[in-house]
């Protein structure tokens, strides 16, 4: 099934301009639920209150307001905010081109493929085809829904895929995180690369990977539609007082395989060993 073009737009750079168009590159498979009022099972509905008139109002009564003090706005209709993007400022200008490896994934927000536009079908290909010899992506600044966006541009497949980008001021400070003082020793060090290398794939393949809470979930749906009574699972008590071993962990975990390794934790051996001894005993 073709994909419907999302909107349009020019990617420049220098004095070449290629016009292409936004498709939507992914596409969320959740589960969702909908919010049902309990005693008649009927699907609720979301409202607006405005506590001023007492009332509820309607969306085509709403306005976007920015706060500059408590209770006061400056206002802007939908007319208003797009005035502020002009056929100028809705161009892919590219600003500079850099190795994908030098931007961090934590910067990546979303994905477009972005395919030509009439007209524009030999320097797309030209582009994309220049940039996957070069092993480089674009980076280029973008305005669009209300705000300038930074985004990337790398080859993939035969054409282009786009990366709306988080700003660095987006972005918040690892160092804000606590992380406990315990350096690891040189030993543990090595018995964990020892695990990496036997766990390493040469490619990544996305489809070796499914979702199987969501196919629980939907297996649950299916049973419960058909009158099934859903009953909840027993966990397993939790063992207190039970200390890991990083170094037995890291040992155990060596050899198992992919999909197996699981944290190992030191026994209370003490007790068990004197219980066995008494059953010899006897």
């Amino acid at each position: 099934m073709a994909l419907r073009p999302l909107r349009n737009a020019t990617i420049s750079f220098g004095l070449v301009a290629i016009p292409v168009r936004f498709y939507t590159a992914t596409k969320s498979e959740d589960v969702h639920f909908h919010l049902l009022h309990a005693s008649c099972g009927t699907r609720v509905n979301r409202k607006w209150w405005c506590p001023h008139h007492e009332k509820i109002v309607d969306s085509d009564e709403l306005i976007r307001g920015y706060a500059i003090s408590k209770s006061k706005y400056v206002t802007f209709t939908d007319e208003e905010i797009e005035t502020l993007e002009t056929d100028d400022n809705r161009a892919l200008e590219i600003t500079e081109f850099v190795d994908l490896h030098e931007i961090d994934p934590l910067f990546f927000e979303k994905a477009y493929f972005l395919g030509p536009a009439p007209g524009g079908g030999k320097t797309y290909r030209l582009l994309s085809q220049a940039m996957k010899k070069q092993d480089k992506v674009a980076v280029a600044r973008w305005v669009a829904a209300g705000k300038e966006q930074l985004v990337v541009l790398r080859p993939y497949d035969k054409g282009l895929v786009l990366h709306t980008m988080y700003y660095a001021d987006e972005v918040r400070d690892f160092s804000a995180i606590d992380l406990e003082s315990s350096p690891a020793s040189e030993k543990e060090v090595k018995l964990a690369e020892m695990l990496i290398d036997e766990l390493t794939e040469t490619k990544f393949d996305p489809l070796a990977f499914k979702d199987e809470y969501r196919k629980r979930l939907l297996d649950r749906i299916r049973a419960k539609s058909k009158g099934k009574a859903i009953e909840p699972e027993e966990k397993e008590e939790e063992k207190g007082g039970e200390v890991i071993d990083i170094m037995e962990a890291l040992r155990r975990s060596l050899g198992k395989g992919r999909g197996t390794a699981k944290p190992a934790r030191a026994r209370p051996v003490a007790r068990r060993k004197t219980t066995a001894r008494k059953r010899k005993a006897s």
